[in-house]
C-alpha cells in the first residue's frame, strides 16, 4: 500500500501551481521540498519566540536577583542600597542569551519535526537532489482513490518524476 505520491518539477512556479491544485482538491497533506524558500512562503514565528524567550529570561534573572537582595535576604553592607542593579547585569545578560539560545534550538527542532529517524520519502533516489536543485512535492495519504485523483492532476502538469511514496 502506498503512503502517498511524490512528484518532481523543473522550477518553483510549476511546483507552486501543483501545490495549489492539490491543496484545492483537499486530497491529503501536501509538502514541498525545495533548495530555497518559494516565493510568498509564510515566515517563521521562530525569531519572535527567540526574542520573547530572551527578554523573559533576562527579566526573570533580574527579578530573582532583585527579590533576593531587597526582600528575601537584605544585607546592610557599607551603607549601600539593597538594589545594586549594576551588579545584576552580567547574570541578567547571560540568562537572556541562554534562554534565547535554548528557545531557538528547541523551537527549530519542533518546527522541523526533528529528530525524525526515518521518513519514507528518503528512499526515493531522486529526492537526494531536493536540497541542491530539485523541486519536489509530496502528497501524504493512504487513500487509494485520493492518490489516483492526485496522479491525474499531476499528470496534467507534466512533472519530471511521478512516483509512489513507499510505505
Amino acid at each position: 500500500m502506498s503512503a502517498g505520491i511524490v512528484a518532481e518539477f523543473a522550477d518553483s512556479p510549476a511546483l507552486h501551481a501543483a501545490a495549489q491544485r492539490l491543496r484545492a482538491a483537499a486530497l491529503g497533506e501536501v509538502e514541498t521540498h525545495t533548495p530555497q524558500p518559494p516565493e510568498g512562503a509564510a515566515h517563521s514565528l521562530l525569531p519572535a519566540v527567540i526574542l520573547v524567550a530572551g527578554i523573559g529570561g533576562a527579566a526573570a534573572a533580574f527579578l530573582l536577583q532583585s527579590y533576593s537582595t531587597t526582600l528575601g535576604y537584605p544585607l546592610d553592607i557599607g551603607g549601600r542600597t539593597d538594589l545594586g542593579w549594576a551588579a545584576f547585569m552580567p547574570l541578567t545578560y547571560e540568562s537572556g542569551v541562554l534562554c534565547a539560545v535554548a528557545a531557538g534550538f528547541f523551537g527549530f527542532l519542533i518546527a522541523n519535526r526533528l529528530p525524525a529517524l526515518y521518513d519514507p520519502i528518503d528512499e526515493i533516489d531522486a529526492f537526494r537532489r531536493a536540497s541542491r536543485d530539485g523541486f519536489f512535492l509530496a502528497l501524504r495519504t493512504r487513500d487509494g482513490a485520493a492518490i489516483g485523483r492526485a496522479r491525474a492532476i499531476l499528470d496534467e502538469l507534466h512533472p519530471l518524476l511521478l512516483q509512489d511514496l513507499p510505505g
